[in-house]
């Protein structure tokens, strides 16, 4: 069996996707391709189906050499299948293998690739796809520029079997797609953010030690009694006030997307990521508003409470429960997906002025944004890059885990919830 299986799952949104009508299979593949943002390569990608609506699009990564037994390719098909049945509203789906790019020239020998492993594999999904409530509809195969119908009984027998997978380019769900303003692009080779610095600039290095050099309280914030106790709060609210002015700076670029000029000032946005408590609360104010994180983090105690208080908010259970959601996209509540693209864009522009921790930091939050879209494939990359700079980041070390295991994000496995094309028009 493979080593993992990361789901680049985007599942979207009946509100933003245009009513277009899928005709064949160039259709369905041209609606992945959109969905995902990209030609899928050595992958198996499954649309979910209710009624007659396209729904959930999922994909994996899909290698035969490692699946070579019957038991592995149960095993891989259960883990597929247990993923698209988040999809609670689908009652069917219909399986799509590229082992290309899938609109590239067409063999013309137009030889039959179909193998053996893609027929167990079919079967095999078949099998789990029912147990789940999903029956699979039809199952085909990208490969050699043509599209394969994988069981297809005689070539004769199956509407678009064998025929080139340019079809994709001129059909009409990629031209209304097109016209809604979605764009399909290479897949990025390697983790495709920019290489950090090689050491701390001065202006990084003079707000690291800013940072760092903030007084330091209690997990629960309190302090003993007479002077002690006088020192202990002033600390709180030295804290206290240098937090509300870095998330105030943050929750102005996750509003429009612009980093200040100033270097003096963009490396104090990077800085505060070295403190913990910041990073989640900036991942908490990007999912949802500087108010939920700040109400949510000081109910929690894990900032002062003055925190609220300076943000004019108060400390409240439901925002403490909102919070603690965040790092695995398990809220309910969906996201604000243009505040995490606005996150992703600052983390990325901010990576080449960044070394150290504070690269780690920066790589990590893009991983996220990623995994919480549903493209795991692409948080692994970026995390198997972050881990050969600096293997022993927590954030990295958690990250890689959930993603070798294969877990889709919460908000990815619903509807409601999960990053739509229209919202990638915003990345």
């Amino acid at each position: 069996m493979q080593r993992d299986l990361p789901g680049d799952a985007v599942l979207p949104s009946p509100s933003t996707r245009p009513t277009v009508r899928a005709v064949d299979v160039a259709d369905l593949i041209s609606y992945i391709q959109h969905t995902l943002g990209f030609p899928p390569r050595n992958s198996l990608t499954a649309i979910s189906l209710a009624g007659r609506s396209l729904g959930a699009v999922l994909r994996c990564d899909w290698d035969p050499a490692a699946v070579l037994t019957w038991p592995a390719h149960t095993s891989y098909a259960r883990q597929f299948a247990g993923h698209l049945a988040n999809d609670r509203r689908a009652d069917g789906c219909v399986a799509v293998l590229f082992r290309d790019a899938g609109a590239g020239l067409a063999d013309p020998a137009g030889a039959e690739p179909i193998t053996e492993s893609d027929r167990l594999l079919a079967t095999a999904l078949g099998r789990e796809f029912a147990e789940a409530g999903l029956p699979l509809m039809e199952m085909w195969l990208v490969a050699r520029g043509r599209l394969w119908h994988v069981d297809c009984p005689r070539p004769t027998a199956c509407s678009g079997h064998g025929s080139p997978a340019s079809r994709v380019e001129t059909s009409v769900i990629n031209a209304s797609l097109i016209l809604e303003g979605s764009l399909v692009s290479e897949e990025p080779v390697g983790s495709g953010l920019p290489t950090p610095a090689t050491d701390f600039s001065h202006d990084l290095l003079a707000a690291v030690l800013q940072i760092a050099e903030l007084g330091v309280a209690g997990p629960r914030w309190g302090g003993g009694g007479g002077d002690d106790q006088s020192t202990a709060e002033e600390l709180q609210d030295e804290v206290a006030m240098a937090l509300v002015d870095w998330l105030s700076g943050w929750d102005h670029v996750l509003g429009c997307g612009v980093l200040p000029e100033d270097p003096s000032a963009r490396a104090l946005l990077a800085a505060g990521l070295i403190r913990v408590q910041w990073r989640d609360c900036l991942l908490a104010a990007a999912s949802f508003s500087l108010d939920r994180a700040a109400s949510g983090a000081a109910w929690l105690g894990t900032v002062p409470p003055a925190v609220a208080e300076l943000l004019g908010t108060v400390p409240r259970e439901v925002n403490g429960v909102l919070f603690t959601s965040v790092i695995l996209a398990a809220s309910q509540r969906g996201p604000d997906w243009e505040r995490i693209a606005h996150l992703r864009t600052a983390c990325t522009e901010l990576l080449a002025e960044a070394a150290g921790p504070v690269a780690a930091a920066l790589r990590c939050l893009v991983a996220w944004v990623e995994w919480a879209r549903g493209r795991g494939s692409v948080a692994g990359r970026i995390l198997e890059e972050n881990h050969r700079d600096d293997p022993e980041y927590p954030l990295g070390q958690l990250l890689g885990e959930i993603v070798d295991r294969g877990m889709l994000s919460g908000w990815a496995g619903r509807r409601e919830t999960a990053w739509s094309a229209t919202a990638r028009r915003t990345s």
